[in-house]
């Protein structure tokens, strides 16, 4: 792509390269023809045509000795209004072929300089006109006298060479839209074929993730079901502790089971999988008052490599409400809220968790308190704890890591 619009650029910039080297040219012999015919003309000045053979002259050497045609351009413009302003303001004639030459100056401005120094000069060509037709075109008029033969003639020549100039700017002005146009054809179909090679190259990918995420969420089920045979096989005081092994690689396990069952797997729905958990894990203990959960997710785009280490974070503490806190607890309650610091780049969050439970003192496992620490910090991450007799409150402020 980047060699095709090398190869575009390069185009317009040997078009007008060979624009402003061939009008040069052009008009160094036409004008100095039209110069000798008006010598003996007595309506016609030859001034204004010297002038412009020498501008093409200089414009000549200058472009062979530098090369940078937008410079020589630029040049000539102005030089040619001047001409024009001169022409308009000092030549007392009846200026019909002036306004002529400034359509030709206008046209070559804009092809080869753009917009702005097209436009500039489009505004200064024109009230220039209008200055003139204002304070001097009336008073030129009444003292023209009747044109003869010679002067017929040389209104031909000069309007042939404008036509012939303005002809060549339209000419080249259709070649390159030709050749834009074929162009962005030519690229617009590179594209398409290479947006169906990417295409089928997600779709593939895709499936081919939805197959691992299948795969590992088998393997987890496997290694739960281990586990619960080790523990059922084990000593009874020893059941807890498998349960919270269990507990921990089920919220893996939910994971890429929500992940395969996506409908995008660019997009993760963490509210849904709170409450998968939220459900998984109450399945598992024997609670003869079931919180009432508040789970308000306000992430946008949790990024995937938040996902695991979060998911973690929150089992355990899911595991430690439901196991310690609510003994006691009427009216159990658990809320769970996570919310975006910066919602324009999704860079950092807040993880607010809090229950209403009175917990027993030392009634929280020190691994489920390392577990917790761990993942904060794997979150690149901070914690602050509350208790009181109201309940506990976590808030966590952690990264969104892609």
């Amino acid at each position: 792509m980047a060699k095709l619009e090398r190869d575009f650029i390069d185009f317009h910039e040997k078009i007008k390269y060979k624009l402003v080297k061939h009008l040069c040219i052009f008009f160094v012999i036409l004008m100095s023809i039209v110069a000798i015919v008006n010598f003996s003309n007595r309506n016609f000045s030859a001034t204004p045509n010297v002038c412009a053979v020498v501008m093409c002259l200089l414009a000549l050497v200058f472009l062979n000795y530098t090369k940078n045609y937008k410079l020589v351009a630029k040049i000539c413009s102005i030089a040619s209004f001047g001409i024009i302003s001169g022409s308009f303001l000092f030549l007392k004639a009846t200026h019909y072929l002036t306004p002529m030459w400034m359509v030709v100056n206008i046209m070559f401005t804009f092809f080869i300089l753009g917009k702005k120094w097209g436009v500039s000069l489009l505004v200064c060509h024109f009230l220039l006109l209008f200055y003139y037709l204002i304070y001097f075109h009336e008073a030129n008029i009444l003292r023209v006298e009747s044109f003869s033969g010679n002067d017929i003639a040389t209104f031909i020549t000069e309007y042939s060479i404008v036509g012939f100039a303005i002809g060549y700017l339209l000419n080249l002005y259709i070649l390159t839209t030709r050749y834009s146009e074929k162009e962005l054809q030519e690229n617009n179909d590179i594209l398409i074929e290479q947006n169906k090679i990417i295409s089928k190259q997600n779709s593939e990918m895709e499936v081919m993730l939805r197959e691992i995420h299948h795969r590992v969420k088998n393997n987890l089920q496997i290694i739960t079901s281990l586990l619960r045979l080790q523990a059922n096989s084990g000593h009874v005081d020893s059941h807890d502790f498998y349960q919270e092994a269990i507990d921990r690689v089920t919220a893996m396990a939910i994971i890429h089971e929500k992940m395969y069952q996506s409908g995008s797997l660019s997009k993760f729905d963490l509210e849904k999988y709170l409450n998968s958990l939220v459900n998984s894990l109450l399945l598992s203990y024997s609670i003869e008052r079931k919180p009432d959960f508040e789970i308000e997710v306000e992430v946008a785009d949790m990024k995937s490599k938040s996902i695991v280490p979060l998911a973690l974070l929150i089992n355990e503490l899911l595991l430690n409400s439901l196991k310690h806190a609510f003994p006691q607890q009427e009216n159990p309650k658990i809320v769970i809220r996570l919310t975006e610091f910066e919602p324009a780049q999704s860079v950092r969050f807040q993880l607010y968790y809090s229950d209403n439970g009175t917990w027993a003192e030392n009634s929280v496992a020190s691994f489920g308190t390392e577990i917790i620490q761990a993942m904060s910090e794997q979150l690149e991450g901070e914690f602050e704890l509350k208790t009181s007799d109201l309940g506990t409150e976590y808030v966590f402020n952690l990264a969104n890591l892609s």
